[in-house]
This record gives C-alpha cells, structure tokens and sequence, in this order.
C-alpha cells in the first residue's frame, strides 16, 4: 500500500496560534485558580512600586492613597466587563473589536495595542539591565546587550502560549507578595509609620487628578488585553472574582507599597528608596520575577494582535504563535538596544489618548448597542466614536479636567450608544 505524501505546508492549528481566531474550546479552559494567578500575575511589575513611588512623593499619604484607589477602581471596572465579555464569547481582544469598528478596521486598533506592547518591554529591559549593571559591576554588557537578553528571558515563556505565561506567574506572584511584606516591615522597623501618615511633599506637589490620572493611565493598556486571557475562564464567574482581586493585589497593593516606601525615605525613586531600607538586593531577586510575568504578558498579546492585522491577507492563520511572539520579542529587543527608555513619554501621552476609547466601545457594543459588525469591513460610527473620545481626552488632558481617561471612556461610550442607535439601520444595515 503506497505511503500518503506527508504535508509540509499544513496550516497551524488553533492551538499552535492560541486560538487567535476562534472561540477557545471547552477542553482548554482553565479553573478560577489558574486564571486568578495568570491575571495576578500579569499586573504585578516593578513599574507598580515605581508609580507608587513618584505619586507618593509628590502627594500626602492620604490623598496619595485615595487617588490610588480611584485610579484602580476605574481599572477593576474596564478589565472585569471586558473580562467577563471574553469568558461568554472565547475571544481575544482584537477580534471582540471587530464588533464594534469592523474587521479590517479593527487591524489600526491592534496594531496600536502592538506598538504599546513593544513600547513597554523594551522600556522595562532598559529599566532592569539598569539594575543589573547598577548592582552588579562585574556585569561585563552594555547596557543594549544586557536588555536583549532580559526580552529574550522574557519571551521563553511568552512563545509557548497560555501554558507558559502560568508557569512563570506561579513564581512571580510569590515573589511580589515576599516583597510587598518585606517592605512593610522595613519601612516599620527603619522608618516609623507615623512618618508616612504625616509625610508632606516638601515641592513639586500633584493635584487628585494627575495623581488618578497616573495610576489609571499606567495600566490601561493592560486592561484592554484582559480578554486575552480571561477568554480561557471556565465561566464569566471566575473572571468577576479573578480580576478584581488581581488589580486589589498587583496593583493596588504594589502601588501602596510604593508610596509608602517612598514618604518614608523622601526618595521618589523606588530602587535608591528601598535601598535606604536596606532591600536593594531583596527588590533585585523579587524583580527577576515581577517584572518576567508582566512583561511575557505583554509578548503574548501583541503575537496575538498581530494575527490580527495579518486578518485578510496570505498571512491569515498560517503564522505560529512561537513565531510572532518571536517576531514581537525582536522588535522590542531592538528597540531597547536603541533606548526606548528615551522615547517614554511622548509614546505613552500618544497611546494614553488614542487606547481608552477602544474598551467603551466593546462594552457598549456587547451589553447596549448588540449590532455586531464584525461581518462588516469598516465601521464608520466606531472610528467616529473613537475621534470624538480622543479629542475629548486630550482636552481633559490639557486642563487637568477628572480622570482623563474616564472622561475619554465614557464620552467614547455615549457617543457610540447615540450614533449606532440612531444610524446603525442605514450605516451598517444588517443585509
């Protein structure tokens, strides 16, 4: 009996693309464990105790913890409702944006949230080979080799998919907790907590808003890609109780550290403040972890956005996962070669407008308008929408005006409600 030919150019499977496409199979949900420390895991970083720290500094502890919590309860809202939108439908965040701005539109979205991605790894690999060579002066790199190093660490996990991005956080999270608890109690024994209860900025003081602003803005990007995970959850139960307690806990709980860290110094910078307290070495090992289950994160999401933009094209479906985070892992490598660290701000204004728009449009598409475009190749009332929350932000921005991002979400919301409503029946008619 003759032999069938083998095939070389099979295309990869759901799995082997993580499902970028399709609605993940019941076979591979994971339980509210999992899902809990993937997503915790994923919110403790590094840049958490940073934040902290520079808000803290400028703030009394009071009014630094109150616009905390604000900035996060703002972040629990986005990442459980688009959190649990993905557990019903299986989805992943690019491809939940189709229903409301369309397929091929939906590709300047992902490739947005791609650019965000990369922009952070490689701003995270300049920031720890920082610490590396600070630490170490043996270290024999420079400080370009060193961050290519740390994103090629960073991707051995983000390449292997779901499965790897929880290996890494069953690490990580301990970690972050070891350290949360160690600088506590450093900051009792060296410091005095009555000194961060009466700290007062000696200059330099923020308003609320910009205090909010901070802690919202820090990690908006990171809620947008929550359905990127929380699309393996069993039911939309476990990501109501899994999302919440990651945010209370990765960021909400770092943040405070953070500030408490720094009023209890005077040092704005997390690393010199710590290691007042005599932690230097203690936030180093703990990093290693903290900063590897956010960063494989951000890997994982972009390979995933990028499918996206390949929606279409010869591309489609036939690009590995390995590949693209791969491919992902290089762009960020390079660019932190180059000193992206550089380029931080005027990336991260850009992103902090144009990104907030993008979850109140999923929201309203899913719970109020529930006229699925993603049969359509643009949807002109979405990029409307999005012009209209964009501009608003920025306006919010540039007078200091609430939470900027809340004032550009739900403008974003309202002006999609009212425009699909009354014009979706002539725009975007559903034969």
């Amino acid at each position: 009996m003759a032999k069938e030919p083998k095939t070389t150019n099979a295309k990869p499977t759901g799995n082997e693309i993580e499902y970028a496409f399709e609605s993940v199979p019941a076979s591979a949900r994971k339980n509210l464990g999992t899902i809990l420390v993937i997503l915790t895991g994923y919110t403790i970083s590094l840049s958490n105790f940073v934040t902290g720290a520079t808000v803290g500094s400028k703030m009394p502890f009071n009014e630094a913890v109150w616009s905390c919590a604000v900035g996060n309860l703002i972040l629990i809202f986005v990442a459980t409702l688009l959190g649990m939108i993905s557990a019903q439908t299986g989805l992943t965040t690019s491809v939940l944006a189709h229903k409301s701005l369309g397929k091929r539109s939906s590709a300047i979205m992902s490739i947005l949230l791609a650019v965000s991605a990369v922009n952070w790894i490689a701003v995270n690999a300049n920031t720890f080979a920082d610490l590396i060579i600070s630490n170490f002066g043996w270290w024999p790199l420079g400080m370009g080799i060193t961050a290519i190093v740390v994103v090629a660490l960073w991707a051995q996990s983000a390449i292997r998919g779901v499965k790897g991005l929880e290996f890494v956080s069953w690490l990580g999270v301990p970690c972050a907790i070891i350290l949360t608890i160690a600088c506590a109690i450093a900051i009792g024994n060296r410091a005095g907590y009555d000194t961060v209860l009466h700290y007062v900025p000696s200059e330099g003081q923020i308003t609320f808003a910009a205090g909010s602003t901070s802690f919202a803005g820090a990690w908006i990007f990171g809620c947008i890609v929550t359905p990127d995970v929380c699309r393996y959850a069993k039911n939309r139960t476990h990501v109501a109780i899994g999302a919440p307690i990651a945010v209370a806990v990765g960021l909400f709980g770092l943040e405070v550290i953070g500030i408490m860290t720094a009023q209890a110094t005077s040092q704005s910078n997390f690393v010199a403040a710590t290691a007042a307290l005599g932690l230097g070495i203690l936030v180093f090992v703990c990093a290693i972890f903290c900063v590897w289950t956010t960063q494989d994160n951000n890997i994982y999401s972009a390979s995933l956005a990028l499918q996206n933009v390949f929606l279409g094209t010869k591309l489609e479906g036939k690009v590995k996962h390995a590949w693209l985070a791969a491919i992902v892992a290089a762009a960020a490598a390079i660019f932190a070669a180059a000193g992206a660290v550089n380029y931080l701000l005027p990336v991260v204004q850009t992103l902090s407008v144009l990104l907030p728009p993008l979850p109140a449009m999923m929201v309203a598409e899913h719970y109020v308008v529930k006229n699925s475009k993603e049969k359509r190749t643009v949807n002109w009332l979405g990029l409307l929408s999005w012009l209209v929350g964009t501009v608003c932000g920025q306006i919010a921005i540039n007078h200091n005006f609430l939470v900027p991002a809340v004032v550009s979400m739900v403008i974003t919301f309202v002006v999609y409600v009212v425009l699909s409503k009354a014009l979706d029946a002539k725009v975007n008619p559903t034969k």
